[in-house]
């Protein structure tokens, strides 16, 4: 519908100034547009703009910043074409009442002409438009008697489709269950495929499809279902299921796919429990590590965390799952300042219970990372635990590891300091410290206690 509008549009304004010699000034398409095409012209900026808009969303739906100011740019979409036609009808209304002098620029002779042209143009369209549709309707029929191949699906049906047909459309054909987050856009690679028969007659893959399977490391024999068009008979099983959480009931859930965005991590591990808990009851050792990883945990929670898994004396948080990473930053520093001040307060109220103080160490570190529900694709709750994964993950682990060979309570990349927005203070140090699987060191900030990291400013 856009062509038969704009088609109006441009014939009425460049098209007069070609052929009569009329000036197409704003004064001139105000005079001819309002009020006779005010509905044509609202149409067409709808229909532009939401065309675009739904371009932009699929383009940009996958980035983490999209996703968490959705709000802004829904907002922006409805703004900008109300305001832009808002002053466009305004400016209309006034041309009318304003005694401006404005004469019709249009002889009888010129106007008839003009209003030929607009039919015919219109026709023009509708005939294309319909040879389009004649051509169109000739391929679907020219489809039924066309060379077919064959797909049998690994542990499921064998169904034949025409040349030309992607594995994924035929999938969705046959309503056979076959996962595709991005709607067969070949922006993800959930519904890849692995070719058990027929790979050496296969077409190679475009240069789209092989970029997505180089970065997820794919092997030879795995192809995108979106953009494989077999030119013969093959066998293949899916990868991915397609109806993670749907078993259940349950609402789909971005994570069941895994998310990248920015985050901070933290790790926090106590230290010298395996001496501390010799000789004692194991009644005894459950109590103490607890009060230890209880307290700690809540800590975390209260500054905006996600405890992420506990592991032995050990844990593991995430922040920044919804929030900027300013925010995650912020209160990744704020909870190490928390659990600092919790291991005093535990050293104080166990110190009759204690050969000797509890310590620990706590690495932050901030960056991209891979949010996603590991184990669920296996289990019957679409909720498994939600986790992180990627180099952000490995770089806070060292980092809480080289606590230890530092004699400091807290490790901060600098990396996180800088998104907090917060000042080191005196109290903490500067340093730069090799990292085993990075090749340059990594810059960080250390407290000999945790308490001496900076507070967020109120």
């Amino acid at each position: 519908m856009i062509p038969v509008f704009l088609i109006r549009h441009v014939l009425g304004t460049r098209g007069v100034a070609e052929m009569f010699g009329i000036e197409d000034s704003y004064r001139y398409a105000l005079w001819a547009m309002w009020p006779g095409e005010a509905w044509g012209q609202a149409a067409l900026i709808l229909l532009v703009w939401v065309h675009g808009c739904i371009g932009l969303h699929f383009w940009l739906e996958a980035r983490p910043w999209y996703r968490r100011s959705q709000w802004l740019w829904y907002t922006l979409a409805v703004l900008i074409p109300t305001l832009a036609y808002a002053g466009f009808a305004e400016a209309g209304r006034r041309s009318r009442l304003v005694e401006d002098g404005f004469q019709n620029p249009f002889t009888a002779e010129q106007y008839a002409t003009i209003q030929t042209v607009f039919a015919a143009s219109a026709l023009a369209y509708w005939a294309v438009l319909a040879t389009a549709g004649a051509v169109l309707a000739g391929f679907l029929i020219a489809a039924r008697f066309r060379a077919r191949f064959t797909i049998a699906y690994d542990n499921g049906p064998t169904v034949v489709a025409p040349l030309g047909t992607t594995v994924l459309d035929v999938s969705r054909t046959h309503r056979i269950p076959h996962a595709s987050v991005c709607g067969g856009r070949s922006r993800c690679s959930t519904c890849r495929v692995r070719v058990i028969e027929g790979l050496a007659q296969l077409p190679p893959p475009s240069e789209t499809e092989a970029q997505v399977l180089r970065r997820v490391g794919a092997p030879a024999n795995v192809r995108l279902a979106c953009q494989l068009r077999p030119t013969s008979n093959l066998r293949i099983s899916t990868l991915l299921p397609a109806d993670r959480g749907a078993a259940s009931g349950a609402v789909a859930d971005k994570y069941l796919w895994g998310v990248e965005q920015e985050v901070t991590i933290l790790f926090c591990d106590l230290r010298g429990f395996t001496r501390m808990s010799e000789g004692r009851l194991s009644f005894d050792v459950v109590f103490l590590l607890n009060q230890f990883l209880g307290r700690m945990a809540e800590a975390i929670e209260d500054s905006g965390g996600f405890v992420d898994k506990f592991m032995g004396d050990g844990i593991m948080a995430i922040f920044g799952i919804d929030g900027t990473p300013a925010e995650a930053a912020a209160q990744g520093i704020a909870a190490a300042r928390a659990m600092g001040g919790v291991l005093e307060s535990l050293n104080q109220s166990l110190r009759d219970d204690l050969g000797e103080p509890l310590s620990m160490g706590i690495g932050l570190h901030s960056g991209t990372a891979i949010l996603g529900r590991i184990g669920a694709a296996h289990r019957n709750e679409a909720f498994a635990r939600l986790t992180a994964l990627g180099e952000t993950v490995n770089i806070a682990s060292r980092l809480e590891g080289e606590t230890k060979a530092l004699g400091v309570q807290a490790a901060v990349s600098a990396r996180c300091m800088d998104l907090s927005g917060l000042l080191p203070g005196e109290k903490v140090s500067a340093l730069a410290v090799p990292i085993r699987g990075l090749s340059v060191p990594i810059d960080i900030f250390t407290a000999v206690r945790a308490t001496d990291l900076p507070a967020p400013v109120a």
